[in-house]
């Protein structure tokens, strides 16, 4: 974010152990998701929280989990979209999360295309709408899966319109050991890897555009003494100092 020059704000992941995780545990047994994808979902609504009471007007603000990479150009093609296309949808994903384009709602003079999006499993990279952020927050109270696949539900039933950006602008590092994930530390296993690796290659196979570097990455770039100082700046209360180790939906 220092290396984009964003104005940002960080907000805490929660984790498996966290009090506000632990208390909804008993959705375990009313639906299809785990302790894992709960602190996910927890750590959205938060994030979602945060914007529907920060806001005074419906605008837009960008998410982004703490394990991504980012266009260097990513601010500078989203200004280039014409003003009317961000009158009409609720989210727009940065990656494109192994989804395969939909119908095309436009092409931009840098190359890159905003389709309608047809299964955008992830929450590592997306814009939305402040009203929207108030709305997940009421229709996502009780998920019975895992948050991506909640928004994907919605989008299917159009109680939401989801876009998706072509070829992403932001792709997930992978979890490793010297990369872990805060919320789902299982990530760096052999089988969860081989998993990983077979349903990208189905993504491949299904059409969906597939990456693991970017075309210039700001990550590539970051200058990690200034980013500490900006994260110094930006982080604030009790997540100082002690609890920043949980900065950030890790992987989620």
């Amino acid at each position: 974010m220092q290396t984009l020059h964003f104005d940002a704000f960080i907000v805490p992941a929660y984790t498996t152990h966290s009090p506000e995780v632990v208390s909804h545990k008993y959705l375990m047994d009313k639906g299809r998701i785990t302790l894992v994808e709960l602190a996910c979902w927890a750590s959205h609504m938060q994030i979602w929280s945060a914007i529907t009471f920060s806001t005074n007007n419906d605008s837009w603000s960008l998410v982004f989990e703490d394990d991504i990479d980012l266009e260097t150009l990513t601010l500078e093609v989203l200004q280039s979209f014409p003003n009317d296309l961000w009158n009409k949808p609720d989210l727009i994903y940065l990656g494109s999360c192994g989804n395969i384009p939909g119908s095309k709602i436009y092409e931009g003079a840098y190359g890159y295309r905003i389709h309608q999006a047809l299964n955008p499993s992830c929450t590592h990279a997306y814009a939305i709408r402040s009203h929207v952020a108030a709305k997940l927050l009421h229709l996502l109270s009780s998920p019975r899966r895992a948050v991506d696949d909640e928004i994907v539900l919605l989008s299917k039933s159009q109680k939401l319109l989801v876009y998706s950006i072509h070829p992403p602008l932001a792709i997930q590092r992978s979890i490793t050991s010297s990369n872990p994930s805060d919320v789902n530390p299982v990530k760096v296993s052999w089988s969860f890897q081989v998993k990983a690796h077979i349903d990208s290659m189905l993504r491949w196979w299904q059409g969906a555009e597939v990456l693991d570097k970017l075309k210039d990455s700001a990550l590539a770039k970051a200058d990690f003494e200034k980013a500490a100082e900006w994260r110094e700046k930006n982080e604030h209360g009790i997540w100082k100092n002690g609890n920043r180790n949980n900065s950030g939906c890790v992987g989620c």
